[in-house]
């Protein structure tokens, strides 16, 4: 009976042990970049997270961006460590390729990448060629941050990525963890890797692509559609970047509730180009418009790319 009790106590302490465990979150932390626009300091522009290549001896940052559908270095700032550093270089697989801004670009194969602490290991990083600033070795000491590219959507599918805006982290995990079991989901689609999620919009719902890459907007959208919920005040405009490319966008406040769940986003502002711009890619998207981190701010969000859901907390 003794020998019995004994080994009851140890299986529930093993099993108490098991579960404390499974609950222990591995962050990864990630800082904010700032930039002028248009004669403003705008603090929250882009999500970078510290990451390590191989076992490279030098300090990477890549932007969080789950509106890029592959994880990628960027070529021209990748190049001085391609010459030093054979091992790697002899991973770059030209018969494997992956189409990024209308060009076939090769792929690194069985790279090990580090997030803070968190290891994903063997995985496939794209490499677009032609893009990111030029660095030479002799310009770099160990303790130089280098930005190095983008980390995608790729990497979370079928698990649960959590971010924590407030707190500046994020986690994936393979179940949900407890404390967020009484987070209220909403059902989304998820359409090679990109999150689209249900906004109730004057009453209506309509799906919006989430990209983690968009912080300076909390909608983008076509001009129709921002002329239909907004004012006809144009109360903001900014000239703006991306991927290389310049345009105006500007900004009308919205006269209609806008709605994720039970969540309320008052006083919004609707952005939106003069030429049609991004059009061909919202229709192609079959989405409504764009969001972003903005919303979220003083949230957390957890995107549950295993059973397509969306929560915030």
């Amino acid at each position: 009976m003794k020998n019995f009790l004994v080994i009851l106590v140890i299986s529930l302490w093993l099993i108490s042990c098991s579960q404390k465990n499974s609950e222990n979150i591995e962050w990864i932390p990630f800082t904010w970049t700032s930039v002028n626009l248009s004669g403003r300091n705008i603090e929250k522009v882009s999500m970078n997270i510290p990451v390590t290549i191989d076992d490279l001896p030098y300090k990477f940052t890549m932007q969080f961006d789950l509106g890029a559908v592959t994880t990628n270095f960027y070529g021209n700032s990748l190049n001085p460590f391609l010459e030093q550093y054979p091992l790697l270089n002899n991973k770059l697989d030209t018969t494997k390729t992956i189409w990024m801004q209308n060009k076939e670009n090769p792929m690194f194969c069985n790279i090990d990448l580090k997030l803070g602490d968190v290891v994903f290991k063997k995985i496939n990083v794209g490499l677009f060629t032609n893009y990111g600033d030029d660095y030479s070795l002799d310009s770099i000491d160990s303790e130089t941050e280098i930005h190095i590219g983008t980390i995608a959507s790729d990497l979370f599918q079928e698990k649960i990525l959590i971010i924590d805006y407030k707190s500046n982290r994020l986690a994936v995990t393979d179940s949900l963890p407890s404390e967020y079991q009484r987070v209220s989901f909403e059902s989304i689609n998820i359409d090679n890797g990109r999150i689209k999620i249900p906004f109730r919009i004057n009453g209506k719902i309509e799906y919006l692509m989430f990209d983690t890459g968009s912080s300076l907007f909390p909608l983008s959208t076509t001009k129709q559609n921002a002329i239909e919920i907004g004012s006809t005040e144009i109360v903001d405009s900014l000239t703006i970047s991306s991927w290389g490319n310049l345009f105006t966008t500007y900004g009308l406040k919205t006269t209609v509730p806008i709605m994720f769940g039970n969540e309320v986003f008052e006083s919004s502002i609707v952005y939106y180009e003069e030429e049609p711009i991004f059009d061909y890619f919202y229709e192609n998207e079959k989405i409504w418009g764009l969001t972003g981190n903005a919303f979220f701010f003083n949230n957390i969000v957890i995107i549950d790319y295993k059973n397509n859901r969306f929560g915030v907390r």
